[in-house]
């Protein structure tokens, strides 16, 4: 659609147009005429990514044109809004090279120009190590409802009157509290929350901290710590009894988190071995209050990684998972054998099953042994993902067929490499394999 035809559209239309676009390109829009310009103004997402003005051979060239140019950009767009009220403000933000003592002031006064304009969204991703502390108007703030902070802050300043009476959603990309400021402080200040993610790289200078999240609101809870070495001591506990969904990834050393999850529904579970400082892996974790913790979960998804830790950590060995109706399981070799099994007999009401690496399961023992499945199994639905068609996993699928008696549907997802001709003649072997159940459909995709 050319802007002539554009004209003819009304103003709230063109306003939401423009609202999708970033807010340089929405901004070059008004050029075309006086009614964009106008228009331009009332667009509710602003959307400032220095990376825009800014390349590679720019930095090392040191350009304060083009520092400058970004900046005008920023408080002229700012102050084009004529105090209208916009709903997002997102600033990415990674200038280093910078005058630290103004360009504080610069972001700063960007951040509290935005929530004065009742901004409900805030996205910061600012990278330069000079900027410490946010403003404390973003701690208070009554209109924000949802909260992106991706800046490596270390230890930032919580004022006495922190407050976020709005917030619902808070996405933590590598920021740092001291103690217990964040639950103690932070996450009571927020009584509103039912969506945290926390995030935490594996950064040279990050500091010893110490999690305890915990939380009444809080019903999706998602929580990465990517530390490979076992040099950044840390604790971490969950209470948060009435999340729903929680994915929880982590290098687990010496220590497992303790958990109290009352209405949990999905979990999905990437648990990893801690490095030593030679690179020898640490295995010294107790994960059984962990699994415990997850134990009326409804859908579980564990990855590879997560079979492994499970299969040689979990010593207080297995609850029963009476709610588990879903479960995701990827394994290379030993899960299958021991984990997956004991998995089976644990869940009593199981209904779909869905297996990752079945290729890499092979038993060397004549005749064939399948993966023992209890007789009283209520799975309806199989699915075999990355399937190469070997007749390794072919016997394991007819061992399934075979011990399954209410399965209903198998879907075999076989692997990008394989050409159509194998594929069609797999179906064929598909279709000839015995069953327990008298009205299996089989479908290879």
């Amino acid at each position: 659609m050319n802007p002539a035809s554009m004209n003819c559209l009304p103003d709230d239309l063109l306003v939401q147009i423009l609202s999708f676009l970033p807010t340089k390109q929405a901004a070059s829009t008004s050029l075309l005429s006086k009614r964009w310009r106008i228009l331009f103004a009332f667009s509710p997402n602003l959307d400032f990514d220095d990376s825009i003005f800014l390349h590679p051979e720019d930095w090392k060239q040191n350009c304060p044109d083009i520092q400058k140019s970004f900046d005008d950009f920023v408080d002229k767009t700012l102050a084009s809004q004529g105090g209208n009220h916009i709903k997002s403000f997102l600033l990415k933000f990674d200038e280093n090279y910078r005058d630290h003592r103004f360009a504080v002031d610069v972001v700063d006064r960007w951040i509290c120009n935005a929530l004065g304009l009742g901004a409900s969204e805030l996205h910061l991703h600012i990278e330069p190590i000079w900027y410490r502390d946010l403003p404390s108007e973003v701690f208070t703030s009554t209109t924000l409802v949802n909260l992106s902070l991706g800046t490596r802050l270390h230890s930032p300043r919580l004022f006495p009157d922190t407050y976020l009476p709005a917030l619902k959603v808070l996405f933590l990309d590598s920021v740092w509290f001291e103690d217990d400021q964040f639950c103690n402080v932070f996450l009571t200040a927020c009584p509103a929350l039912e969506d945290l993610t926390i995030h935490q790289t594996n950064y040279k200078h990050c500091p010893d901290f110490s999690y305890v999240i915990s939380s009444k609101t809080i019903k999706k809870l998602s929580v990465t710590y990517n530390f490979y070495y076992d040099d950044v001591p840390r604790i971490i506990s969950f209470d948060t009894p009435n999340v729903v969904d929680f994915y929880y990834s982590d290098y687990l050393g010496n220590e497992s988190p303790q958990c109290r999850f009352n209405s949990l529904a999905k979990a999905t579970l990437d648990l990893n071995f801690l490095k030593d400082d030679k690179g020898q892996l640490q295995n010294g974790a107790d994960v059984t209050d962990l699994i415990s913790g997850i134990r009326n979960v409804k859908t579980l998804h564990l990855t590879i990684s997560a079979v492994e830790v499970i299969s040689v950590c979990c010593e207080g060995g297995l609850p029963v998972f009476n709610n588990l109706v879903d479960l995701v399981f990827s394994s290379k070799k030993e899960g299958w054998e021991v984990l997956l099994p004991l998995l089976l007999e644990r869940s009593p009401n199981l209904k779909t099953l869905v297996l990752a690496g079945l290729d890499c399961f092979t038993f060397r023992r004549h005749p064939f042994v399948g993966i023992r499945i209890p007789p009283n199994n209520q799975i309806k639905m199989l699915g075999i993902k990355q399937y190469h068609g070997s007749e390794n996993e072919l016997k394991h699928i007819s061992h399934f067929l075979l011990n399954m008696e209410c399965l209903d549907v198998v879907k075999v997802y076989v692997a990008p490499t394989m050409d159509s001709i194998k594929k069609m003649q797999l179906t064929e072997d598909m279709l000839k394999l015995p069953t327990a159940s008298p009205e299996v459909n089989v479908q290879v995709l």
